[in-house]
């Protein structure tokens, strides 16, 4: 069983062109865009309707996700000799874009749950928007001339 999961993990990684760096930096952009999507939810609780905080939640989240993975994470792969030429600004553009749906459906689903703390909408909204940014990341990463990727 060890094996198997060895060996899919392995053509997983050959197949996107996925490392532990960029694992980790998915990691870390899910991190921050659902840190920074609970505090700007946190900060403008009272102030906005749910709707609306959803959606500045999500963007804030993607923005601050994408600029830490651009900046601080290149900088520190770089100090570990690794590299890695980060993320392409048209990405980020494209996931703040995307990030409406990621806040739309954070406010669906806080909906259906009932009275949610506007903490939770906005960290969820940042979640859900920061897995839009890393879909968009590894599939910026894939290489369509690999055969595993056509």
């Amino acid at each position: 069983m060890a094996n198997t999961t060895k060996t899919i993990s392995r053509q997983w990684e050959e197949a996107t062109n996925l490392s532990g760096v960029a694992s980790a930096s998915l990691l870390v952009v899910m991190l921050v865009a659902t840190a920074m999507g609970a505090l700007a939810g946190l900060l403008l609780g009272g102030w906005l309707e749910p709707l609306l905080l959803a959606v500045i939640a999500g963007f804030v989240g993607t923005v601050t996700a994408g600029i830490v993975r651009n900046t601080l994470l290149i900088y520190a792969w770089g100090a570990t000799k690794v590299e890695d030429a980060g993320t392409p600004i048209v990405v980020i553009t494209y996931a703040a874009v995307a990030s409406l749906a990621g806040s739309l459906a954070a406010d669906r689903i806080a909906l259906l749950i009932g009275a949610t703390p506007a903490v939770a909408i906005g960290g969820l909204a940042g979640l859900l928007s920061g897995v839009l940014l890393g879909l968009l990341m590894m599939a910026y990463r894939m290489n369509p001339d690999r055969p595993a990727n056509r």
